[in-house]
């Protein structure tokens, strides 16, 4: 019995069965000879182009892509020269204009003598992932920003913290610095309007002057933290210490006498210091009551 036609029923089915499979295959396949014609295409890859198989066989392969893609091609066509089989990434422009991302998995092929006659290319579609991948940038850009915002946001409230912080320092100083005057203020109104009169009491036999100091002392130390004795000490601080003792006895409804008295001055030198208290505080030559004024003052 002759094998021969059973050699060539197999031969038959195997064929048949790589067309199919070629034809059928997941990805598009393509070949091109020498001259980037192309002489083959599956019909995957005329679905992914957009195109029929007689739009596609016998035209240059660079038909397809745009000026950049054509100049990519071109370097890896060398390189297929030479042996290369790396895969590569190309955009190809569809029938309809829009563009295919692939990736490129080529297997050149050589005659005995070692010419390049063309390759095979398995065609893969990578659109899908290109998209998820411009959406990952995407949303990873929309975080960068939310991140740089929220950035933002942390120094300006860090900012405005320092400048809380800076303001409340400033506040504690001067704080600080009033409390600090406060007790000035104390000091000096005790040892100017206070202490005098404990001394007369020490020095002195006569029980009305006694009595008289008593009332100053008693007075002046309820009236130690008002608004007038601070005015007194602070605003007009050019009054000497005996022109506030004055100004304050006469506030208490002393008259020059009794002033006088308590003080063991002459009327004279009385006088002499409510001229002064009034020029100081700035009522010379006006029609104004002292010790109305001084009052007025609380």
């Amino acid at each position: 019995m002759d094998p021969k036609p059973d050699r060539e029923a197999a031969l038959s089915i195997s064929k048949e069965r790589y067309r199919t499979l070629v034809e059928t295959m997941g990805d598009g396949l393509s070949e091109i000879d020498e001259r980037q014609v192309t002489t083959y295409a599956n019909d995957m890859l005329c679905k992914m182009w957009g195109r029929t198989p007689s739009e596609i066989i016998g035209r240059k392969v660079v038909d397809f892509l745009d000026r950049e893609n054509q100049a990519i091609l071109k370097k890896q066509l060398e390189k297929r020269r030479k042996g290369s089989r790396a895969p590569y990434e190309i955009v190809w422009t569809k029938k309809d204009g829009t563009k295919l991302p692939t990736i490129m998995t080529p297997t050149p092929y050589f005659d005995d003598n070692g010419k390049f006659k063309g390759s095979f290319a398995i065609i893969t579609d990578i659109s899908r992932h290109k998209k998820e991948q411009q959406i990952l940038e995407q949303a990873h850009d929309k975080l960068e920003e939310m991140v740089k915002q929220r950035t933002i946001q942390l120094e300006d409230k860090t900012r405005r913290l320092e400048e809380v912080n800076t303001a409340l320092r400033v506040l504690l100083k001067k704080r600080q610095e009033d409390r600090d005057k406060l007790e000035q203020r104390m000091v000096l109104n005790i040892r100017e309007l206070v202490l005098p009169y404990i001394e007369k009491l020490r020095n002195s036999d006569n029980r009305a002057n006694h009595k008289a100091c008593l009332d100053i002392v008693q007075s002046t130390l309820n009236d130690i933290v008002s608004p007038f004795l601070h005015k007194i000490s602070l605003t007009y601080l050019k009054l000497t210490p005996s022109e506030i003792q004055v100004a304050n006895l006469i506030k208490h409804g002393k008259t020059t006498k009794d002033i006088a008295g308590i003080l063991n001055l002459s009327i004279q030198t009385i006088e002499f210091y409510r001229k002064n208290i009034r020029k100081k505080i700035g009522i010379t030559n006006k029609s104004i009551n002292l010790r109305t004024y001084l009052i007025s003052m609380k």
